[in-house]
């Protein structure tokens, strides 16, 4: 997968957790992702019914695994506390292009456990 990254993870150690987090998410490295993880994660693509709990997590994601993303282009991290949010695109393997912001909760300021994803993900026209 091509990757098009901020030369500075998003100027925190939390915005380079998210640039990590987000090239997981789109390879599929669901043993990267599973550290990071709360118990009680729930991850909401915006318009579908909320997933609850890491292991259904990881069993959704795992579901789509078939849609390999070629490339992957970060073009915004913000974080804040115990929130941070990307902003990116990503062109898959058969050409579809998709625009996507995830927004992450943290269980703490301090801590590397998502508790919660809020992910909004738009099909663009060629």
């Amino acid at each position: 997968m091509k990757l098009f990254l901020l030369m500075n993870g998003g100027h925190s150690p939390k915005g380079k957790l998210i640039q990590d987090l987000s090239i997981s998410f789109a390879s599929y490295d669901l043993e990267r992702l599973e550290p990071f993880l709360a118990e009680d994660i729930t991850w909401t693509l915006i318009g579908d019914t909320p997933i609850k709990g890491k292991a259904n997590f990881l069993a959704a994601l795992g579901e789509m695994m078939g849609n390999t993303a070629a490339e992957l282009q970060i073009h915004q991290i913000v974080t804040h506390g115990k929130e941070g949010a990307v902003y990116g695109e990503m062109i898959m393997e058969n050409g579809d292009r998709f625009a996507f912001a995830d927004f992450y909760v943290f269980s703490s300021t301090r801590s590397d456990l998502v508790k919660s994803i809020s992910s909004f993900v738009i099909q663009k026209t060629k």
